[in-house]
């Protein structure tokens, strides 16, 4: 039964096994990083331009708002892939092999004892990642979509070219991905697997499971960033300054 990070009584089949697992989540960390590195480029780069206007479309208010969001949220994503496999890691290289036969649980890859020992971890850094490069690629193309001052006719045909590929990119490395999926199904299993996992883990004292006192700060987070989520895409009011009025 996991708790957490911790994992006091837990035993592995075969330490080798476990270091290529820790290899694994190593590895992973490495390109969340550049990608990290990549978002906060963007969303310095953007950070002006993307403030939304009282002289701008609904519609270009709204992609402005969401595009921010990716970013923000991608450079997240990429974050807690990095620190969850880093953490995994350190749980991998931390607990012997089984010494009783018939406990064996008989997994001969790698991934295959993370996903049984460590599901909710495993998912949490596949997840991470992929999202985290998903939204930073929409963010892109968003970006290149939107229409700015001084556009020529021509300068938007390629925009829309170029904002197209990204589209066509993003559903290619999800069909990509489906197709080599372990474990699961498709994306979509993945991702309600892991917010079965999730639940179960950071709020199943609702359903009579262990309290968590940490739930007393996230639990109270989440809904504040929740309104001010609903609050900041509420872009009808156009009652924001805009400097380059002036």
């Amino acid at each position: 039964f996991q708790k957490g990070f911790e994992f006091s009584d837990l035993l592995y089949d075969d330490v080798s096994t476990a270091f290529d697992a820790w290899e694994w989540t190593a590895n992973l960390g490495a390109p969340a990083a550049l990608v990290a590195g990549a978002v906060l480029v963007t969303l310095t780069e953007t950070r002006e331009d993307f403030a939304p206007r009282k002289l701008d479309a609904h519609w270009v208010r709204v992609c402005k708002q969401v595009t921010r969001f990716l970013l923000l949220s991608s450079f997240a994503l990429e974050v807690v892939s990095i620190f969850v496999s880093t953490m995994t890691g350190s749980v991998l290289l931390g607990h012997g092999p089984q010494e009783v036969a018939k406990k064996v649980v008989g997994y001969k890859a790698p991934l295959a004892l993370l996903h049984h020992h460590h599901e909710f971890e495993y998912l949490t850094i596949q997840l991470g990642f992929l999202q985290g490069l998903l939204h930073w690629l929409a963010a892109v193309g968003l970006e290149v979509f939107l229409p700015k001052r001084g556009d020529t006719k021509s300068a938007r045909r390629m925009n829309n070219f170029m904002a197209s590929c990204l589209l066509s990119l993003i559903f290619w490395i999800m069909a990509f991905y489906n197709h080599h999926l372990s474990f699961y199904s498709d994306y979509a299993h993945m991702v309600k697997r892991y917010f079965i996992l999730f639940a179960g883990r950071y709020f199943g004292f609702l359903r009579g499971g262990e309290f968590r006192p940490m739930c007393l700060l996230y639990g109270p987070s989440f809904l504040l960033s929740a309104v001010l989520g609903w609050k900041a895409f509420d872009v009808g009011n156009r009652d924001d300054d805009d400097d380059d009025d002036e």
